[in-house]
């Protein structure tokens, strides 16, 4: 699914991890499972709202599962609110 709307209105909710109103919807790379690459992207339905200094932090720990599990949140079960 790709819905430039529905992007726009997880951006409206705050930022998941310090509650900062949100700047990006950030796709849970993970979410789908099945084979990834570089220029494979998951629905826009596994997203969920980051503000853009934690979306940056996020990007750079390289393990975002890792990242979520040390937060202790499941971003998955945000985005299937």
């Amino acid at each position: 699914m790709r819905s430039a709307s529905y992007l726009k209105h997880v951006r409206s909710f705050p930022c998941l991890l310090c509650r900062r109103p949100a700047d990006d919807a950030h796709h849970l790379r993970h979410a789908e499972g099945g084979p990834s690459g570089v220029a494979r992207k998951v629905g826009d339905e596994w997203t969920v709202p980051l503000c853009r200094f934690c979306h940056m932090k996020l990007h750079t720990t390289g393990d975002e599962e890792l990242f979520w599990i040390k937060k202790r949140i499941d971003p998955e079960d945000w985005a299937r609110i």
